[in-house]
């Protein structure tokens, strides 16, 4: 929960708008402390910043902003802030709308979908659950010839920004490690790299995102020189394993104190082996992980 003080730096917003759509437009209802502040959740946090969008790039009057998210809201079932279980809640429509607008190129209706689903669900549901499948799919369409590669990285543009809003979001603690995010050279894959930085920025970890192919040349001196304490890789496929393995054996004689995280869909196992994590792509597994942490 955020205090309006808050709620106001993160949304980059004057705090005299955010009351203003609060009582003036019933935008939201926030909760109230015994002594009457207010105080803002995730939920109201992502609602108000679909509210901006509609007004300040979309040009949308604010009254009729608010109308379509209200309505939205009867259309749809809102998850509570629980991530729901993938059997329990499916986001196929979700998943397809979003499709057809990239295989289109509409890239107007891919944003406004994507500013939809942010209002109506929580992060995570959206970029587990609906983004990490829907860009799956892409790169199949991509691998079968029915977009083009630079069709792809359009849409990789699109929901790589989105994740770099969000990252910007996340207040970080300066109480834990600060960690290094990259995937090894010849990954150019870097969607699971995404989804467990945004994991670990939303726990408050300071994270520097280096990003895909990353050649381990210049890595040793970067280690060594700034306080980094962990390396988190990310590998789509098992034949980059013995690469990363390479990357992490170089990167700890460089700072032998560096603890090192390996996930993905390219990692297949959960183990871990002295200062090296095995977690593969299970958002479950990563929560059990952090949870165990001392930091």
């Amino acid at each position: 929960m955020y205090n309006i003080k808050a709620a106001a730096k993160i949304l980059d917003m004057p705090k005299v708008t955010i009351r203003s759509w609060e009582t003036r437009y019933e935008a939201i209802t926030p909760a109230r402390t015994e002594s009457g502040h207010r105080l803002y959740s995730d939920q109201n946090l992502e609602d108000l910043k679909w509210l901006k969008i509609q007004v300040q790039e979309n040009g949308m009057k604010i009254s009729e902003a608010v109308k379509q998210l209200h309505a939205s809201r009867k259309k749809f079932i809102v998850p509570n802030k629980e991530l729901p279980k993938r059997e329990a809640l499916e986001y196929d429509e979700q998943i397809e709308q979003l499709f057809q607008a990239a295989a289109e190129m509409d890239t107007e209706r891919f944003n406004y979908l994507l500013d939809l689903h942010f209002s109506l669900f929580h992060h995570q549901t959206v970029f587990f659950y609906i983004i990490a499948p829907l860009m799956v799919r892409i790169g199949e369409a991509w691998e079968d010839g029915v977009i083009s590669v630079a069709h792809e990285h359009m849409i990789t543009h699109i929901v790589q920004q989105r994740f770099n809003q969000f990252f910007r979001i996340f207040p970080i603690s300066p109480n834990l490690p600060k960690v290094m995010a990259l995937s090894p050279s010849g990954e150019q894959h870097q969607l699971g790299l995404l989804l467990f930085t945004l994991f670990l920025r939303e726990n408050g970890y300071p994270v520097i995102y280096i990003g895909p192919d990353t050649p381990l040349d210049g890595l040793e001196e970067m280690v060594a020189k700034q306080n980094f304490k962990m390396v988190c890789m990310s590998i789509a496929s098992p034949k980059l394993l013995k690469t990363a393995n390479e990357y992490i054996d170089a990167l700890a004689i460089a700072k032998p104190e560096l603890h090192f995280i390996l996930g993905g869909q390219g990692v297949d196992c959960e183990q871990v082996e002295g200062n090296r994590w095995y977690l593969g792509s299970d958002l479950k597994v990563w929560q059990q992980w952090l949870d165990e942490q001392n930091f």
